[in-house]
């Protein structure tokens, strides 16, 4: 089956945007025990890190949606069952 241009760069992109996720939600689990700790010695001072990294997770899973609806076929089988676009055989048009 030959893949057109459209369905591999949003593979690509969906590739390093997964990627980026899991720096961010990494990034971000630091930032909150940097925060629960500062709770706990009493600091109620926040790290505005962590506000930024949510925003910016957010807005990967935001751009991640729309490229799994833009290319369906990209989107996991789950989620294609979910939303009404089951896999299309081999062949099938």
């Amino acid at each position: 089956m030959v893949e057109d241009a459209g369905n591999a760069q949003a593979k690509a992109l969906l590739s390093e945007l997964y990627g980026h996720v899991e720096d961010i939600s990494h990034k971000l689990a630091a930032a909150d025990e940097r925060n629960r700790r500062a709770r706990a010695r009493g600091n109620s001072r926040r790290d505005p890190i962590a506000g930024i990294l949510r925003r910016e997770l957010y807005e990967a899973h935001r751009l991640i949606d729309g490229l799994h609806r833009r290319y369906p076929q990209t989107a996991p089988e789950s989620r294609r069952l979910a939303t009404g676009h089951p896999r299309r055989a081999v062949g099938a048009s």
